[in-house]
C-alpha cells in the first residue's frame, strides 16, 4: 500500500510517498508500479484519506531512494519463504555483544558516524530475536534496506569503511552510560 505523504508539501526535501509494507513504513521518492492496484478509501482518517493498494508484488528500493513494484513470481515466494534474518544497528557495542553471545548472528561490522559515533551492525535471524535484543539494549533498532547503512553492510567495494567488531575494542563505547 501506499500514499502521498503531505509533508513533502511543507518541505520539498521530504519524500513525496510514504509505501507501507508488511507492517514496515518506508519514505521514497518515486514509485514505478507495473503491478494491478486498486485504491482504498479512508474518509475517517485524519492524516491519510485513500491509499493504492498493490498485491502479490515485490517491492524494491534502489539507490536512488525510487521504488519499483512488480509481479511477485513463484521463485520470489520461495527467496521471500527463506528469508527472515533482521539488520540491526545500534551505538551500544558491548551490550550488543553480550546480548548476542547465545544467539546466532552475522558478522558484527563497525562503521563510523557524524560527531565521531561508532555503530555496530549486524544480522539476526527473526524479529523475535530483534524483540529480545530490544529489552536488553534501549537503543537498537532494525535497520531498513533503504538506508545508507544497510546497504553498505553487503557493501565490499574498497571504499567501505567497515571493520570487523569481533575484535575487543577498549575504547568502542566511550559514551555509552
Amino acid at each position: 500500500m501506499f500514499h502521498f505523504n503531505k509533508k513533502h508539501l511543507e518541505d520539498d526535501t521530504i519524500p513525496m510517498w510514504v509505501l507501507k509494507l508488511k507492517g514496515e513504513t518506508y519514505y521514497v521518492n518515486h514509485v514505478d508500479c507495473s503491478v494491478p492496484w486498486s485504491t482504498k478509501e479512508t474518509p475517517d482518517n485524519n492524516h491519510t484519506k485513500g491509499s493504492i493498494k498493490v498485491k502479490d508484488c515485490v517491492v524494491t528500493i534502489d539507490d536512488e531512494n525510487c521504488a519499483s513494484i512488480r509481479v511477485m513470481t513463484p521463485a520470489d515466494r520461495l527467496r521471500f519463504a527463506s528469508q527472515e534474518t533482521v539488520r540491526v544497528i545500534t551505538e551500544q557495542g558491548t551490550k550488543l555483544k553480550a546480548a548476542l553471545q547465545n544467539m546466532a548472528h552475522g558478522p558484527i561490522k563497525l562503521a563510523g558516524g557524524g560527531c565521531g559515533t561508532t555503530w555496530y551492525i549486524t544480522d539476526i535471524p527473526s524479529k523475535k530475536h530483534l524483540t529480545i535484543l530490544q529489552l536488553q539494549i534501549p537503543y537498537i533498532r532494525q535497520l531498513m534496506p533503504n538506508e545508507d547503512y544497510y546497504k553498505k553492510y553487503d557493501s565490499t567495494s574498497s571504499d567501505a569503511t567497515w571493520v570487523d567488531g569481533d575484535d575487543d575494542i577498549d575504547y568502542e563505547d566511550l559514551y555509552e552510560e
